[in-house]
């Protein structure tokens, strides 16, 4: 991960701990609904309304497995399973909440894993195995020949994914917003309240790494 990645979004998880100031978040301070990172129709954990919104849920995952052909997956059928889940959980869910936040994060949490797996930036192409590991075993798919990629993953090159997936999905972006190569990195300063707090919070990191 780039250090812009990684300030960033260490910046928006601190706004989940009850001690901003102590620069120190855990897992289940982030387990908070709409806020920071957590949304409905997820890929592969049920929606806050029905209980459990943290454990592994097959039923999800495989909704998604379904949209990959082969043993590769790309940009095009990574969306088409975004869209899916929406759907599904629209459908399902009487509290379904879905502003453009979550909507972006959605897209730039499946550019995450996309990237992270070794898809390539303007394709997405990567191994489902790779992808299957990762979610369903919660682990880096090393055994199977996984590698980390030589070139970090940056806000510039998940917003430019984030770009590509929205380009191609079925889905239509929430009435009134658009989507460009830098929604990702400004809806996340959104979250923190600019990039000034940001910088504040991170000690001078985010200015540093010229977020």
């Amino acid at each position: 991960m780039g250090a812009d990645f990684t300030v960033l979004i260490g910046g928006a998880g601190l706004f989940s701990s009850p001690d901003v100031l102590s620069g120190a978040f855990d897992l289940n301070d982030l387990d908070q609904h709409n806020f920071p990172i957590e949304h409905d129709a997820s890929l592969s954990r049920q929606d806050a309304y029905f209980g459990n919104d943290y454990s592994f849920y097959d039923k999800y995952w495989q909704q998604v497995v379904s949209m990959f052909q082969g043993n590769k997956t790309a940009l095009l059928p990574a969306a088409n399973a975004i869209a899916n889940r929406t759907q599904d959980s629209q459908a399902i869910n009487p509290t379904f909440t879905y502003g453009f936040r979550e909507f972006i994060f959605r897209y730039g949490e499946t550019a995450i894993y996309l990237q992270a797996m070794g898809g390539d930036d303007s394709t997405g192409v990567t191994r489902v195995d790779w992808v299957r590991m990762l979610f369903e075993k919660e682990k880096l798919p090393y055994e199977l020949g996984w590698r980390p990629r030589a070139e970090p993953i940056t806000i510039p090159s998940l917003g430019q994914m984030v770009f590509e997936l929205f380009s191609i999905s079925p889905e239509q972006v929430p009435e009134g917003e658009k989507i460009t190569q830098d929604t990702y990195k400004d809806v996340f300063e959104g979250l923190v309240g600019g990039s000034e707090i940001l910088n504040n919070i991170t000690g001078g990191f985010a200015h540093a790494v010229g977020l």
